[in-house]
């Protein structure tokens, strides 16, 4: 190697060394106030809502607690109290399918689980998976047997089935449970109805429409068993005014269309809220 090679690397070697120690020698500016609040947010765990805030959101219209509790479903979806409201709220606006995903990722947590459950079938129900809804109730049944809800439920879905007298068995366990409950009591008289006893259906229906907590539909299904017996003038007198004409105006095959198998259950039995 010749002189000047040396003397080139002897000058770099003391260009780097240079450098290095320089470097050493400076330190970075320190991070403002924005900077440091950036680094809290990122590395802070994301809290659920107060428990004033939840309260509070429960009282406002349904949009805005669908919002609320999508919010704190994604802060943390393995908490059940906000898988549960959340699940909730989303049948209540109509968006059952994204319901039922809701509570059945929240069942894996919490298999059985009788309100989840309540949920995820009731939802599958305004599907159409009647036999989703089944499955999920078969789980929770022996947890739900004192409640109602649950007993009442799982008649609708074996109506849904075409397992009428089971179904009527289940509702009147429910009564047991809940007497006196128009609820019930709707969806027992549809079940007759849907089992070729319009007799039994309009005396239920009649018992359960004179209940406080009657909806709109016992009316209508009320109308719709005593059109299938033929008695229209009666029918058309309990379904006043607000009835729409055209139902009134059809014969006795519409009616019993109206209870044929493939007719969406939903439409036809009273709530179960």
């Amino acid at each position: 190697m010749s002189a000047t090679s040396m003397s080139a690397i002897r000058i770099a070697a003391t260009v780097s060394l240079a450098a290095l120690a320089l470097s050493g020698c400076i330190t970075a500016a320190p991070p403002n106030a924005q900077e440091l609040a950036l680094v809290d947010a990122a590395t802070s765990p994301i809290l659920p809502a107060t428990q004033a805030d939840r309260d509070m959101a429960e009282k406002q219209d349904l949009l805005t607690q669908a919002k609320f509790w999508g919010a704190e479903y994604e802060k943390n979806p393995n908490e059940y109290v906000a898988a549960l409201k959340y699940a909730r709220v989303l049948r209540a606006i109509g968006s059952s399918a994204r319901a039922t995903e809701v509570s059945s990722q929240a069942l894996t947590m919490k298999p059985g689980d009788v309100e989840l459950t309540l949920i995820f079938a009731q939802s599958a129900l305004d599907q159409g998976k009647a036999a989703d809804a089944a499955m999920a109730l078969a789980r929770a049944e022996a947890e739900g047997q004192s409640d109602w809800r649950m007993l009442s439920i799982i008649g609708v879905t074996m109506d849904s089935l075409d397992q009428h007298s089971g179904a009527q068995g289940y509702y009147q366990k429910a009564i047991a449970l809940s007497p006196d409950n128009p609820k019930i009591l709707a969806n027992l008289g549809l079940s007759y109805a849907l089992d070729g006893k319009p007799g039994l259906a309009e005396q239920t229906l009649r018992q359960a429409i004179a209940l406080p907590g009657a909806d709109s539909r016992v009316t209508q299904n009320l109308v719709v068993v005593l059109g299938i017996q033929g008695k229209f003038e009666e029918a058309e007198k309990i379904a006043g005014p607000d009835m729409p004409k055209a139902l009134m105006e059809s014969n006795r095959e519409y009616f019993r269309a109206m209870l044929n198998p493939s007719r969406k259950w939903e439409a036809l039995r009273g709530t179960q809220n």
